[in-house]
């Protein structure tokens, strides 16, 4: 994501739910009607804006969007359901009460289009992509007249025994490495680069198994959600609280075995 235009829209997610007409421009492909189907999940990480989005769109046309997300200083939590139809090509269009949203299916990838002066965000007009990855969570499409069930994506309580890294080489850049042992314990370090400063840390932490695909590792008061999507491990932290001063804003870190 484009770091400069990142400060106007932390509330791009939003979108879904309260702004009308944001469209853009897309190379028309052909998809089945019943593509959109299926979990979509968009992780994004920035200096001013983190989002973890999380998309279900079932075969009756329903939809639910759920997340959180942080910019500006401002930490939102989202839950909204949503109709969705198929338009023509790879487009569609969804749906909450008079308010409507371009969506736009290239493979694997859904596509949402939105533009921040049309939403009343910020004061530059240019059309901006906000794209969502499809999850290996299931939705069940076998032909029947009740709604499908969706199947939540599970995951064993010790999925997370190894080790894990995420890097990232931008305005902010930062190398993580976790390690999470079978009992229990565990060690994350890493290295945030702000504007050529440089800051370090490493903490010693427990962690446990939540939930389905989620867990939790946790040092003195703190507590870093920890989300398996796939074949990564994400986890939302708050770098001044690991040491790294200036960045107050949760960040949604992706991070691969190793």
């Amino acid at each position: 994501m484009n770091v400069k235009l990142l400060g106007g829209v932390f509330f791009v997610l939003l979108v879904c739910v309260c702004v009308a007409g944001c469209v853009g421009t897309q190379t028309p492909t052909e998809t089945a009607p019943d593509a959109l189907v299926g979990t979509w999940v968009g992780v994004e990480n920035g200096l001013l804006v983190s989002y973890d989005l999380t998309m279900v769109c079932n075969e009756d046309g329903t939809a639910k969007l759920s997340g959180s997300f942080s910019g500006g200083g401002m930490s939102k939590n989202l839950n909204a359901n949503l109709n969705w139809e198929y338009v023509s090509g790879n487009q569609y269009v969804g749906k909450s009460g008079d308010s409507s949203l371009a969506i736009y299916l290239t493979g694997d990838t859904l596509t949402i289009t939105v533009n921040p002066k049309k939403m009343g965000i910020a004061d530059f007009d240019i059309d901006y992509d906000v794209n969502m990855k499809r999850s290996s969570g299931a939705v069940s499409t076998a032909t029947t007249t009740t709604t499908p069930t969706v199947v939540p994506t599970t995951t064993s309580p010790d999925a997370v025994v190894g080790s894990w890294k995420g890097t990232e080489d931008g305005v902010v850049s930062y190398e993580l490495t976790m390690v999470y042992k079978a009992d229990g314990t565990g060690v994350i370090t890493g290295t945030f680069n702000v504007m050529g400063q440089s800051k370090s840390f490493t903490k010693d932490v427990t962690w446990e198994y939540l939930n389905e695909n989620k867990y939790q590792a946790l040092f003195g008061t703190e507590t870093l959600p920890l989300q398996l999507v796939g074949t990564e491990l994400v986890v939302t932290l708050v770098p001044s609280k690991l040491g790294v001063e200036g960045l107050d804003n949760p960040l949604s870190i992706p991070t691969s075995k190793v």
